[in-house]
C-alpha cells in the first residue's frame, strides 16, 4: 500500500515503524506540482502522479489551504481515498463557527481595514487592554502583538505587514495553555504549555515549555471544548489551544491547529498510529 502524507507530520518517523507493510511518502506542498494543459490535469508529487497513491493524508495550514483543496479535487476525480479538506478560510471564519455553536472564545474584533482610528473606541470596548493583535492566517504566533494601551496599538499598526489582515482579541490572563489533541472525535493527548518568562505567546517555537499530562487529569470541560471545536469544523485530526482565565477559571478556545506535529515519547505517538490505522482500515473497507 502506498500512502502520501502531505504535508509531512513532524516526528511521524517515530510511528512509521508500526506499519511494516506500508510505503509512506512524506513531504511538503513545495514538492507538489499542478499542470493544466488543454483541460488535462496532472498533479504530481515529485515524479509520482498523485492518483497512483492508495491513500493520501492531506492536511493544511493557512498558507496552503488552497493547494490542499485543489489536491482534494484531483483525488476526488480519480477516486483516491483521502482525508477531508477545507476551502480557504481564516481565523475570522473559525471564530464565526465558534460563536454560532456556543464555543467560548475571547472577545474578538475584526475590520477589513488597517486604518483603525475610527474603530479604536470599539476595539477598546470589545477587547479592553491588554489585547492581542493576530494575523488572521498566521501560525505559531507569527505576526502577533501584545499591546497595553492606545499608543501601543497605533505603534503596532505601523509594523503591520503589507497584504496581511489582522484581528484584535482580548488578552486572557493565564499561566499556561491546554493543548488538546483530538483524533476521530476523541481526546488522544493533552499537554500544558507554559510560556517563557516575558513572552505572551504559549507556543513551543517561542520558548514555551510543554508538559504532557494524562488525559484523565485534563478537566472534562476543556476536553469537551476541543471535541466540539473539531466537530463543528469537520476535523478528524486537530489540536485545540485552550486557555483558562486565572482570575475567573473560565476556559476560552484560542484557536485550532489542523496540522499539529507530534512529540516523541508521548501519547501523541500512540494517537498518530491509531489515526493512520483508522484511515487504512476505512480505506480497506471501502474497496
Amino acid at each position: 500500500m502506498k500512502v502520501l502524507i502531505i504535508p509531512r507530520v513532524e516526528n511521524f518517523d517515530t510511528a512509521e515503524k508500526k506499519f511494516s507493510n506500508i510505503e509512506f511518502h512524506k513531504s511538503y506542498f513545495n514538492n507538489i506540482s499542478f499542470k493544466f494543459v488543454t483541460n488535462e490535469v496532472k498533479v504530481r508529487y515529485k515524479d509520482i502522479d498523485c492518483k497512483d497513491f492508495d491513500l493520501v493524508w492531506v492536511s493544511s495550514y493557512w498558507g496552503t489551504r488552497d493547494l490542499a483543496y485543489a489536491l482534494h479535487l484531483y483525488l476526488n476525480k480519480h477516486k483516491v481515498k483521502h482525508t477531508e479538506t477545507e476551502k480557504l478560510g481564516s481565523k475570522v471564519v473559525d471564530h464565526m463557527f465558534f460563536a454560532l455553536n456556543g464555543i467560548p472564545s475571547p472577545n474578538t474584533f475584526f475590520i477589513n481595514s488597517k486604518r483603525i482610528s475610527k474603530f479604536v473606541e470599539e476595539i477598546e470596548d470589545v477587547c479592553g487592554y491588554p489585547l492581542i493583535i493576530k494575523d488572521i492566517r498566521g501560525c505559531r504566533g507569527k505576526n502577533s502583538f501584545l499591546v497595553n494601551n492606545r499608543e501601543e496599538l497605533y505603534q503596532a499598526q505601523k509594523d503591520f505587514k503589507p497584504g496581511t489582515k489582522y484581528m484584535y482579541q482580548r488578552c486572557i490572563p493565564n499561566d499556561y495553555d491546554w493543548g488538546v489533541l483530538v483524533s476521530n472525535g476523541k481526546v488522544a493527548a493533552t499537554e500544558k504549555s507554559f510560556p517563557q518568562k516575558g513572552e505572551f505567546r504559549n507556543n513551543a517555537c517561542n520558548g514555551a515549555k510543554e508538559i504532557f499530562v494524562d488525559t484523565n487529569e485534563c478537566p472534562t470541560e476543556i476536553k469537551n471544548i476541543a471535541i466540539e471545536a473539531a466537530k463543528v469544523l469537520g476535523l478528524s485530526w486537530s489540536r485545540s489551544d485552550i486557555v483558562v482565565d486565572k482570575n475567573t477559571g473560565k476556559p476560552y478556545l484560542l484557536e485550532i491547529n489542523r496540522y499539529p506535529g507530534i512529540t516523541k515519547g508521548t501519547d501523541e505517538v500512540i494517537a498518530v498510529i491509531d489515526y493512520v490505522s483508522s484511515l487504512i482500515k476505512k480505506n480497506n473497507e471501502q474497496e
